[in-house]
């Protein structure tokens, strides 16, 4: 009882900590001094003043420069933020304060990332390492930066979060109820948060459908797969399904509003940012290795990922990359470390060992596809290296960092002692890097 109360504390202390940190960030920052903020706001603050979801093309909301709004994207976190603005307008209208409780949804989303990773944590690690990952996811300073200003991101995140944790869930108890609801209410979050998430989407279902070779039956158990499957569709449908018929109502079909928001940049938009306009690197015909290195995608991506504030502004201290740099190096040597050792023993391996490589190869993929999605859209229709756009991946990567780790930790330090010191010093080190991120590059960039 005492250390379930304890463990409860440090669960609760965490959070609490993480949402006073992310807070601050927030509260630094003026308006728009983050990517599209603008742009953004404008649909909370639609929703807000009149009270009905805007058309992605409405005048009043269409950027003049791009031609288009975030009105034709899924709106489901603008539409929380201007349910919390409509509540801080019953104290104030003061134009911070209600920017503040639109970006709100950010920094709880955020929070609940951390909340669900101490969860992950606490089914995939042991000791130290559960909270060693939620570090690293929670206070990656790219990651601190998505909670503090008005985005879809972070709730994208946020669903990215949810779906690993019922993934654990439907795997350990052979998708009961309980994680069959989770895994479609997580689904239907991230079919309403970002298109960049939606890998998470196609691995649900490649890994629910796999996972039933792996349970006790000695032969695929189809039956459930299709009975369970049915259920977590029917509930993903009845909670999404009114935005989609929306969009196809709207939009002449389109039900994702991707095609009708090509259509009013190619009207609206600047002259040389019209789609059939842009000077792409496909359109230039240079390849993609070009792109990579010697337009610098594949730097500015990672470094971006790691911490790159404002509109691409304000980059972190060299060394700082460079320490993350090393950390990333050590897990992923770990893991490669564990993937041999693995693969040395492939026969004879039980179900439960197949489940675990199940969801490793999961986590692999999930983390895989974000990059491959912005490697696409900055070759084929918009060159913009920016690790927002690789920030889906954060939750698998850090995954296989903290299990890479631990494995490296373990093989070459045999003292438990020594080991538990070693995790401490990597914990605190993470920590000094997020806080020293926002002291010396955010508060001196905004606060005179």
């Amino acid at each position: 009882m005492r250390t379930v109360k304890k463990e409860y504390l440090l669960t609760s202390g965490i959070l609490v900590l993480l949402f006073g940190f992310y807070v601050v960030w927030a509260v630094t920052q003026p308006y728009n001094s983050a990517p599209d903020e603008y742009m953004r706001y404008q649909i909370p603050e639609f929703i807000y003043q009149h009270g009905a979801l805007p058309h992605g093309g409405d005048p009043s909301i269409r950027n003049p420069i791009w031609g288009i709004s975030y009105g034709f994207t899924p709106i489901l976190s603008y539409i929380i933020s201007a349910g919390f603005m409509k509540v801080t307008s019953l104290f104030t209208t003061d134009p911070f304060a209600l920017l503040m409780s639109a970006r709100m949804v950010s920094i709880l989303c955020c929070v609940g990332v951390a909340f669900f990773c101490i969860l992950i944590g606490k089914k995939l690690f042991k000791g130290g390492y559960r909270y060693l990952f939620v570090l690293l996811v929670a206070l990656l300073p790219q990651f601190v930066f998505i909670s503090s200003y008005v985005n879809n991101d972070a709730l994208a995140m946020f669903s990215s979060a949810m779906i690993v944790y019922a993934w654990i869930l439907g795997l350990q108890k052979r998708w009961d109820v309980k994680s069959c609801l989770l895994l479609a209410v997580a689904i239907a979050v991230c079919s309403l948060s970002y298109y960049n998430a939606y890998g998470f989407i196609l691995c649900s279902v490649l890994l629910f459908a796999a996972s039933f070779f792996f349970f006790e039956n000695k032969r695929y158990d189809y039956k459930s797969m299709l009975k369970y499957g049915v259920f977590i569709v029917a509930v993903v449908l009845l909670l999404v399904g009114w935005w989609f018929i929306r969009n196809a109502v709207l939009y002449n079909g389109d039900f994702l509003g991707m095609r009708t928001s090509d259509e009013y940049a190619q009207m609206y938009a600047r002259e040389d940012l019209k789609p059939s306009n842009r000077v792409t690197p496909q359109a230039q015909g240079v390849s993609i290795a070009y792109m990579l290195f010697d337009m610098l995608w594949l730097k500015t991506s990672y470094r971006s990922f790691i911490g790159f504030f404002g509109y691409m502004s304000y980059p972190l201290p060299t060394w700082m990359y460079l320490l993350y740099t090393a950390l990333f190096f050590a897990g992923f040597l770990g893991v490669a470390v564990k993937v041999v050792n693995a693969l040395s023993r492939i026969r004879g391996r039980s179900r439960e060992e197949w489940k675990k490589a199940l969801f490793f190869g999961t986590m692999v993929l999930a983390l895989c596809i974000p990059v491959l999605l912005s490697l696409y859209y900055s070759y084929c229709s918009d060159f913009q290296p920016q690790g927002r756009y690789l920030l889906p991946m954060l939750i698998p990567f850090m995954f296989l960092v903290t299990l890479g780790l631990k494995t490296l930790i373990e093989r070459l330090f045999v003292s438990k002692k020594f080991q538990v010191f070693l995790q401490a010093c990597i914990g605190a080190g993470v920590v000094a890097l997020s806080v020293l991120s926002y002291a010396l590059v955010l508060y001196p960039a905004y606060v005179k």
